[in-house]
């Protein structure tokens, strides 16, 4: 089945809503420079809400080790995302230290997207393939998804402006995805619609499994 993760939450009541829904993870941003950034105070209040089925997601831009320490040690995250230019040897120390925490990394999808997988996937457990950017991500910008046909077997999810308009289109692409990381796509006035996380829901679970 594809695989959903619902990204960039600030209230309980989204958590709550989105918590509902058959999705597999639920991603807090802790960077300071988006307009989603939580503390880790408030990273630990909304994913104490969310159930223990669901993959609790930290995303960070470059953090320090110090900063992963804080943020695992005081909220039930157990996955962290990371956005950044993070080098493998801070990968490795991670995984090192917190053997059960999954890691994620974001990618840009542009020329050097196969040289970086390549980089990357012996170290991570997931891919995001995200719009290019200098911001990190949470543009709601798309990009040209067959740049996505050159990667196979490896895991990764599309994120960068996919929405229930344009998601039919990415699945008419016989893409190896595993599934999609959507922030924008399901807002409503900077806000997570219900109406749109279940449109998105319907049509990812309902039509598709992984093949």
């Amino acid at each position: 089945m594809m695989k959903l993760k619902f990204c960039g939450f600030t209230s309980i009541k989204d958590v709550t809503a989105a918590s509902q829904l058959p999705i597999d993870a639920i991603g807090f941003i802790h960077y300071e420079k988006s307009k989603r950034h939580q503390t880790i105070t408030q990273i630990k209040k909304l994913a104490s809400a969310v159930p223990e089925h669901i993959d609790k997601v930290c995303v960070m831009v470059n953090p320090d080790l110090t900063t992963i320490e804080h943020v695992l040690s005081n909220t039930p995250i157990n996955t962290i995302q990371l956005h950044g230019t993070e080098s493998i040897d801070f990968i490795q120390e991670i995984k090192k230290k917190y053997s059960s925490i999954k890691i994620t990394k974001a990618l840009a999808a542009d020329e050097n997207i196969i040289q970086n997988i390549n980089k990357y996937k012996e170290f991570v457990d997931l891919f995001i393939i995200d719009t290019p950017s200098v911001s990190y991500g949470g543009t709601g910008r798309t990009y040209d998804w067959t740049i996505l046909k050159h990667i196979k077997d490896v895991p990764y999810l599309i994120a960068g402006g996919i929405n229930s308009e344009n998601i039919q289109t990415v699945n008419q692409l016989k893409l190896s995805y595993q599934g999609f990381d959507l922030a924008s796509g399901i807002e409503v006035n900077e806000r997570k619609d219900i109406e749109k996380m279940t449109a998105i829901v319907n049509i990812v679970k309902g039509d598709r499994e992984n093949e």
